[in-house]
């Protein structure tokens, strides 16, 4: 987890907003935002290449940071949506939501499983990732920049829950323990080949039946012979 120190970002608030406004910005090289306080929204922009840096010193959007204004400004903020060009690699826009130092904050971070599944290594089953984050309430000093959940012991036919989440010092689950996070079942081609099992019994029992039939139509005719 990155330092908070490391996860510092200089703002500086914007008067003028709308579409036209913040093309004018981006054509600055910065990035118009907005600032959700607990009691007044502020809008603002931050320098598209000092974001960028940011980015990848905290390894996502989870992590917490300080954003610092021209004014002496100091706010603790989460990303709460980040928008993104994905063909031009342009970062639009970006809504942050203040964090109040000292209070509890609820807030999801990415789930990050570690380790190969036994069920899936050893019999050939499939992993089926249920949930790839995870919600969380703990003080702004004690965020996780993810929680990683060991699934190397997962056998096929079994998940892990909320419950086998690793205990962490401040940090509570929100989720109730028997959500299911991950579970190893069968295999495609297992199913694949119990199915033709099936088919082949089918057909088998098919190919007896004219048998069977013939064998009766004899039966009904060496009692007609009979009964003659």
């Amino acid at each position: 987890m990155s330092e908070l120190s490391d996860l510092t970002l200089n703002f500086s608030l914007r008067d003028k907003i709308g579409t036209s406004a913040s093309k004018q910005i981006r054509a600055q090289g910065r990035i118009p935002a907005v600032l959700y306080g607990k009691e007044v929204n502020r809008t603002l922009s931050v320098d598209d290449k000092e974001m960028r840096i940011l980015l990848r010193k905290a390894e996502g959007t989870s992590s917490l940071m300080r954003l610092i204004g021209e004014g002496g400004e100091d706010e603790l903020v989460l990303i709460k949506e980040l928008q993104e060009d994905k063909i031009r690699d342009t970062i639009l826009h970006i809504d942050f939501i203040e964090v109040k130092r000292g209070e509890d904050l609820q807030t999801t971070v990415p789930l990050s499983l570690v380790g190969e599944a036994e069920g899936v290594k050893t019999h050939g089953g499939i992993l089926e990732v249920v949930a790839n984050d995870i919600e969380i309430r703990c003080r702004p000093s004690k965020l996780p920049s993810a929680i990683e959940l060991d699934i190397s012991n997962l056998g096929l036919g079994e998940n892990l829950q909320v419950k086998d989440l690793p205990e962490i010092d401040g940090v509570d689950f929100t989720s109730s323990e028997d959500t299911i996070l991950v579970s190893c079942v069968g295999s495609a081609s297992g199913r694949s080949g119990s199915g033709e099992d099936e088919e082949g019994v089918e057909g088998d029992e098919d190919a007896e039946s004219p048998e069977t039939s013939e064998s009766d139509s004899g039966s009904s005719a060496s009692d007609g012979d009979s009964a003659e």
